[in-house]
């Protein structure tokens, strides 16, 4: 009688172990985009030869200032005829009588002129320090930005600074010093306000 041999080969029979390893595991399934909106892209267009001269005039530091300045002059003039027809005839914002003015019977003709005279000089008195104030800021900051060579938060600063410090500075140096403080730091804000996403 022959007895089993336990360390015997298998029988042919039994799964002979394969050589490959990828065999024995199961397929890997494709990872699929369903659901996700599919990636369209555009071909970049390259500028054209208008763009490019725009883009120069709008780097230029002398046309940002004059074109500031005129802009602050416009909402300088819409400030002005607000507030000078808020202050005809001589009533306060709250329609009472400053100090001092006697109450006069007027004809609406003549309450109208007034409101017309006061807002014309007004506007004109805005317009100088709204336009001074857009040309001094855009003009500093360009020549900022160019002398760093930045776009950042501190060309702002450093420009508001240099505005406030100079629009102030016939009042003495504190109030210099405080125009420069409050305009920089009034420029840092509405920078950072501006610049959120």
């Amino acid at each position: 009688m022959s007895q089993p041999n336990d360390g015997a080969a298998p029988s042919s029979s039994s799964p002979v172990p394969s050589a490959d390893p990828s065999a024995q595991e199961p397929p890997a399934t494709q990872p699929t985009n369903k659901g996700k909106p599919k990636k369209e892209y555009r071909q970049m267009q390259m500028p054209t030869p208008e763009q490019i001269v725009q883009e120069d005039m709008m780097n230029n530091c002398g046309i940002r200032t004059v074109m500031s300045g005129v802009m602050g002059m416009g909402l300088g003039l819409v400030f002005g005829v607000v507030m000078g027809s808020m202050d005809a005839g001589g009533a306060g914002m709250d329609g009472n009588l400053a100090p001092g003015v006697e109450a006069q019977k007027q004809t609406t003709r003549q309450v109208f002129r007034q409101m017309l005279l006061t807002a014309r000089s007004r506007s004109w008195t805005y317009a100088k320090g709204f336009g001074a104030v857009g040309a001094l800021f855009a003009g500093s900051e360009c020549v900022i930005e160019k002398m760093r060579a930045k776009h950042d938060i501190y060309n702002s600063m450093y420009a508001g600074c240099f505005a406030g410090g100079t629009l102030a500075a016939s009042a003495g140096p504190k109030a210099a010093c405080a125009g420069c403080l409050t305009f920089g730091a009034f420029s840092a804000i509405i920078d950072k306000f501006l610049e959120q996403p």
